[in-house]
């Protein structure tokens, strides 16, 4: 591939990836399953679901894209694929700090973890060409900081909304981006 533009890289992605739409379903689907594990079993293996699960998030996405969507991969020399996967990096940072309070404060380990999860998706913003990314992670961020600061007490019913949110943007990102005429071969 030649060198891309940025909004032509950006729309590459937007395509390949619906928006992002499948991913945040995904994402919100894992989410829900900690929240309902959390209610049976406590936080630590909550944790541990959402945390392995969100292992296969981008597996499980670009499966549901290929096969679900009929969309093409990005091509592999599209520099703004990369965006996402640093932020991916920082993110998981994150999460490892929120594991490491599981014995001393488990009561942040889910509002650290929503912060680490939601300041990601500011970068999606830059490798999707889509500013609703920025409301995304400011709602997803400030859901976990106050929770964190103790501005709201949620418990586990944080995860509950965390999960909805992420849903009803993947709900609205897929709605908006799919278009069944679209060809697999058209960016």
């Amino acid at each position: 591939m030649s060198e891309l533009s940025v909004e032509r890289a950006q729309r590459e992605l937007r395509n390949a990836f619906v928006g992002g739409g499948p991913g945040m379903l995904i994402s919100g689907a894992f989410w829900l399953c900690a929240a309902l594990v959390a209610t049976q079993r406590g936080i630590a293996p909550a944790f541990t679901t959402l945390f392995v699960s969100g292992i296969f998030i981008f597996p499980l996405t670009a499966l549901v894209c290929r096969f679900v969507f009929k969309r093409r991969a990005p091509d592999h020399a599209n520099p703004i694929g990369r965006i996402a996967l640093e932020s991916t990096i920082a993110m998981i940072s994150g999460l490892v700090v929120a594991s490491l309070l599981l014995p001393l404060r488990p009561d942040w380990v889910f509002p650290i973890a929503a912060i680490a999860v939601g300041s990601h998706f500011f970068a999606f913003r830059s490798a999707y060409g889509d500013a609703s990314f920025w409301l995304l992670g400011a709602l997803l961020t400030a859901l976990g900081a106050s929770e964190l600061f103790g501005m709201t007490n949620l418990d586990q019913s944080l995860l509950f909304l965390f999960a909805a949110i992420e849903i009803a943007f993947g709900v609205w990102l897929t709605r908006r981006e799919w278009t069944p005429s679209l060809t697999p071969s058209q960016p």
